[in-house]
């Protein structure tokens, strides 16, 4: 199921609410004044946030459990930034996106041991030991974030698909940052829309989960965001919970919206 989320959302009622309990005399207002009311109105709408918090857990001491996860965008590019809980963030957060039609049920036919975050990604060792999970009804990833600043050294973006060794589609680096250093407050990273399938400046919805697993597939407890249950370990884990995050409309058509206000205002000003 997913979970409820904060965002910053546009209602216009707001704003005429505001502007006349401010009492403002649009009869008096220049035109750049309206065009300044109204580019603030545009700004305001023109990202949003959205933060997720940790499922309360600390099985490998809390760093993803007890932290959460805030995501931005400005219509084309999606910025993250883990706030880590305590202790150090030793292991690696994977995030899984469901962002297209088609996708996985589980991770069951993921076996590519060719690196720690492919392991990660896998849920398992490259032998015989695998932290089976299986996704939640209404969420089949096709993507995949791997997040290991110390343990890996790096962070970047996949594509989903059954089989051994490099079979985990490599698409980009996410430019985390801080890597080297377990220990930092915040970690941020970034990725456009387009390399999960999704148009830009479309206002489309992706959904997410993420785990916190070591890069040998040994799964903690702690999920951000969403939530999961199982025996840490290599062993099965059940997704319960997913999370969704809605991209920003095109700015032209915020812009409209803009506009017509300021036609709204210019036309009390002439009254």
């Amino acid at each position: 199921m997913p979970l409820s989320r904060f965002t910053v959302s546009l209602d216009f009622s707001f704003y005429f609410t505001l502007l006349n309990a401010f009492a403002i005399d649009f009869s008096s207002m220049r035109t750049n004044h309206l065009v300044l009311a109204t580019s603030l109105i545009f700004v305001s709408v023109s990202s949003q946030a959205a933060t997720y918090s940790g499922n309360g857990n600390s099985g490998f001491g809390g760093p993803i459990g007890l932290g959460s996860l805030t995501l931005t965008d400005n219509g084309t590019t999606v910025s993250g930034t883990v706030n880590k809980g305590p202790n150090g963030f030793n292991d690696v957060l994977v995030l899984y996106i469901d962002s297209t039609a088609g996708g996985f049920t589980d991770t069951s036919g993921f076996g590519d041991g060719a690196d720690g975050l492919r392991r990660a990604m896998s849920g398992f060792d490259g032998g015989g030991n695998r932290s089976l999970l299986t996704f939640t009804a209404g969420f089949q990833p096709e993507f995949a974030i791997a997040l290991g600043p110390a343990s890996d050294n790096f962070g970047g973006l996949w594509q989903l698909a059954n089989g051994g060794g490099n079979s985990l589609p490599f698409i980009s680096s996410v430019n985390l940052n801080p890597t080297g250093n377990n220990n930092s407050p915040t970690y941020t990273f970034s990725f456009n829309v387009s390399q999960i399938g999704m148009a830009p400046n479309a206002g489309g919805t992706f959904t997410l989960f993420g785990t916190y697993i070591s890069d040998s597939g040994f799964r903690s407890d702690e999920a951000d965001a969403g939530n999961d249950v199982g025996a840490q370990g290599w062993n099965p884990f059940l997704q319960t919970a997913f999370v969704a995050y809605t991209i920003v409309p095109e700015p032209s058509s915020v812009a409209l919206a803009a506009v017509a206000l300021a036609g709204f205002l210019r036309v009390r000003r002439r009254s």
